[in-house]
């Protein structure tokens, strides 16, 4: 509040008040003509109150004329003695003939009191006599604008600006009365046309000063006080320092020039708190304003990406009582989910959007950290909601007067965005390429629309089709960190070694300290890594034959173990790889042991993979030496083929080895993937053996999504196996034609999740026929059970075990297996 003072305080527009109140007072013309009164009266014009208030107390009520009682009021105004005046006024003058002067004292005591609805009548009192008394007007706008009817007064000190445009009092008025009406900018204007008009007062440079920290200039306020020394107190003068360090913090979330430049105004703001926090500390008084400080230091913090100091600095703060406004409770929950807490991210946003001083403007931007919060917190579905949510909140136009139909809403489509994105991670891929390709249909030129349409390709297994809708977004935003990192990401599908190289060095040069970026360079540090791979198997058959311990095929307490270490990548394309391995199992005839050893070079380029190997093979009573070449090339997203020839098969059954039989072949596939959850693949592998026998192969397989929801999967396979063999009476299974077909029922279900923690189990049920020639068909069964756990994006590791059951040669063999295998890089 704007207060009157007396001619000899200090305080806001003096010249408004107190010259204008002060300067007037004249000797009552009903006062006695009483020389010694005259001369305390002149005394307290000089300053001098004491005297003359001691004899105006001293008079009864009952003598006292009122003039003496307008002196009274008048002098006791002068001196600051405000209870004095209302008690006197209340007690001996309201309903005496009192002077004008008196009144506007009473009027201004009233005012400095808070009561506004007393001091508005006074002066409408005193209005009633001199209606054109500029004082009494300006003095009633700023009570009006004092008690909450800003709006009369901003009309009233209007017109008595409009009347007068050059004096500095009444637009020192206005700009006072808009700045209760919350239009700080257009007082600031009439602030600042009163100080180009009486610059050189003091008191009217205070009041421009104020108005400009008012509309959140504290710059210039600073560069005004540091012109002006002594016109601001301490206080104000720490209190701008604090709010330019505060406007720092707002400065320093938007965009730079240059990106290099990203944090120099949030280093500005840091060590603007650092200064005032070190000195001010120690001085109790300003304790609350280094409580503030320390608050919107988080603000700094924060934006320079230093989000481990913004959760400790919050915890000590909570720890010492301090209650965060709502705006800091954003930056410490942005700082929680950084630090992947997002358990306690997801409770302060909130917190946040529950605010009593919610800020509606935010409401997009906050719901969209808390749906990011639930989702890295596995609560997918909880984070679908809330994007559901937002999206039926938002209208698609805001409604402005004088445009019928509004202008579009960007909330409303960020909104939009975010609800077709749910479907991404929450299960849905089919929802969510139908609600993104619709938006993009209506914004094709939004970016944030084209990235997320790109994410959601590659999670389809459609990466070429990402690729191209990259394409053309990076001619709107070539520079852009998110498109640069989807590019990065796609590139990886693809093999594009160089180009994931190219785009993930140029990001993190430019942005190390991004999410994303951190995220893909550690991808990309993984792909360069060595990497281990073990498969190892163990089972046991009962039936089969005569002997209900020897399985017809892969015999009795078998197991088997290789292993595979492949090198870090070569000239990007290329990697080395040797292996070992070790089979044994019992057949009727005796114990069956394979031992091999491998290496070999495998490229890995766009389209294509290509591996070839040489290996040692021992067996029975000898070693021979096998090769191998395989080839797989993609035609497009959809399309792939490949083949393989080898000499001396890895795949030849154990049981002839150990009968001293080997194989030759190859084979040759063709796929057909329409995306994530449907894909068809054809192999049809010829083999010769050594005992002469030729084998033809052919299997179609197939899989098609039943059910998908964050934490379950379900689809269904198919396996139609043929195979036909020319030579007969073989000591290895070797029908003449046989027929497989098995329908599998697959479910995987995710016990836990943590970023890049992942422990889930597997169910397998299936039943089909087995049908052989010269044999009756008979049913094929099938039950397993596996578990699969994932951490660090290093390590793979699963084990299996499933019971089958199914006839060879009319006998039918139950199989009990258990299948491990890990991948692990270094």
């Amino acid at each position: 509040m704007l207060r009157n003072l007396p001619l000899s305080a200090s305080g806001r527009l003096r010249l408004l008040i107190g010259v204008a109140l002060c300067s007037q007072l004249l000797m009552p013309a009903f006062a006695s003509a009483d020389p010694a009164y005259d001369a305390l009266i002149i005394q307290a014009r000089h300053g001098n109150f004491s005297p003359a208030l001691t004899q105006l107390r001293q008079l009864s009520a009952e003598r006292q004329t009122p003039g003496q009682v307008s002196d009274h009021l008048i002098i006791a105004g002068w001196a600051g003695q405000d209870a004095e005046v209302l008690k006197v006024y209340e007690a001996q003058g309201k309903h005496r003939n009192l002077s004008t002067q008196a009144l506007a004292t009473v009027a201004r005591t009233y005012r400095n009191q808070k009561q506004w609805a007393q001091a508005e009548a006074v002066y409408r009192q005193a209005l009633l006599r001199e209606p054109n008394n500029i004082d009494l007007q300006l003095g009633l706008a700023l009570t009006q604008a004092d008690g909450g009817k800003a709006t009369e007064a901003v009309q009233r000190t209007r017109a008595l600006v409009a009347a007068k445009p050059e004096d500095p009092n009444r637009r020192m008025a206005l700009g006072y009365a808009l700045a209760r009406a919350g239009l700080n900018y257009d007082a600031l204007f009439e602030f600042d046309q009163a100080f180009t008009r009486a610059g050189d007062k003091p008191e009217v440079a205070r009041e421009y000063l104020i108005a400009l920290q008012q509309a959140r200039l504290p710059e210039a306020a600073l560069r005004l006080s540091a012109q002006r020394p002594g016109l601001v107190d301490a206080v104000t003068q720490r209190r701008l320092e604090g709010d330019l360090a505060a406007e720092r913090v707002r400065l320093a979330e938007y965009a730079t020039r240059a990106e290099k430049e990203r944090y120099v105004v949030a280093d500005r703001a840091l060590q603007d708190y650092d200064r005032l926090i070190t000195r001010w500390t120690p001085d109790a008084s300003a304790h609350d304003d280094v409580v503030r400080w320390r608050i919107d230091r988080l603000g700094a913090l924060k934006a320079r990406a230093r989000t481990a100091d913004v959760v400790r600095e919050y915890e000590i703060l909570t720890a010492q009582g301090v209650q965060l406004p709502t705006y800091a409770l954003r930056w410490v929950a942005g700082a929680y989910l950084e630090q992947r807490q997002p358990e306690r991210a997801q409770t302060l946003y909130r917190q946040v959007l529950t605010a009593p001083d919610a800020d509606a403007s935010y409401r997009v931007d906050d719901s969209t950290a808390l749906f990011y919060a639930l989702l890295e917190s596995d609560q997918v579905q909880q984070a679908r909601d809330v994007a559901a949510q937002l999206a039926n909140e938002q209208k698609p136009r805001v409604e402005l007067k004088g445009l019928p139909i509004g202008n579009p809403n960007d909330n409303w489509m960020d909104a939009q965005q975010l609800s077709a994105q749910a479907g991404t991670y929450g299960g849905d891929l089919p929802g969510s390429e139908s609600g993104l390709e619709a938006l993009v249909a209506k914004a094709p030129g939004n970016v944030g629309l084209r990235l997320a349409q790109a994410d959601m390709y590659r999670a389809r297994d459609l990466p070429r089709r990402a690729e191209s809708v990259l394409k053309e977004t990076e001619a709107q935003a070539p520079r852009d960190i998110g498109l640069e990192v989807s590019q990065a990401y796609t590139a990886m599908d693809l093999q594009e070694w160089r180009q994931l190289d190219v785009l993930t060095d140029d990001v993190l040069a430019r942005n190390p300290d991004n999410r994303q970026v951190q995220r893909l360079s550690r991808l990309r540090d993984v792909h360069d890594m060595a990497e281990l791979r073990v498969e190892a198997y163990t089972g046991k058959s009962f039936g089969g034959g005569p002997n209900e311990d020897a399985g017809a095929a892969t015999g009795s307490r078998d197991w088997g173990i290789e292993s595979v270490i492949y090198t870090p990548p070569i000239d990007e394309d290329w990697r080395l790889f040797a292996g070992a391995g070790y089979a044994t199992a019992d057949f009727t005839e005796g114990t069956g042991q394979h031992r091999w050893q491998r290496v070999g070079v495998e490229r890995r380029t766009r389209d294509m993979t290509i591996e070839a190997e040489v290996s040692n093979h021992s067996y029975g009573d000898g070693a021979r030496q096998g090769a191998a070449v395989s080839i797989a090339r993609d035609i497009n997203d959809n399309w792939q083929y490949g083949g393989s020839l080898g000499y001396l098969l890895s795949t030849t059954p154990l049981r002839a080895l150990n009968d001293g039989v080997t194989a030759n072949g190859g084979s040759g596939f063709i796929r057909w993937r329409a995306n994530e959850s449907r894909e068809w693949k054809l192999t049809l592998s010829p083999s010769h053996f050594s005992d002469g026998n030729d084998r033809f192969e052919a299997l179609l397989s197939g899989r098609q999504g039943l059910y998908s929801a964050p934490h379950v999967q379900v689809d269904l396979g198919l396996e139609v196996g043929a195979s036909r063999n020319s030579k007969q009476d073989a000591v290895y299974f070797n029908p003449k034609s046989d027929l497989t077909v098995l329908p599998v029922l697959n479910i995987n279900h995710v016990l836990y999740h943590r970023y890049e923690t992942q422990w889930s189990q597997q169910f397998q049920i299936g039943a089909g026929t087995y049908s052989q020639r010269d044999y009756s068909t008979g049913g094929v069964g099938l039950v397993g059970y596996g578990q699969r756990f994932r951490w660090n994006d290093v390590l793979d590791v699963g084990a299996n075990l499933s019971l089958i059951s199914r006839p060879y040669d009319g006998d039918r063999e139950r199989d009990l297996r258990l299948l491990v295998d890990l991948t692990y890089r270094f």
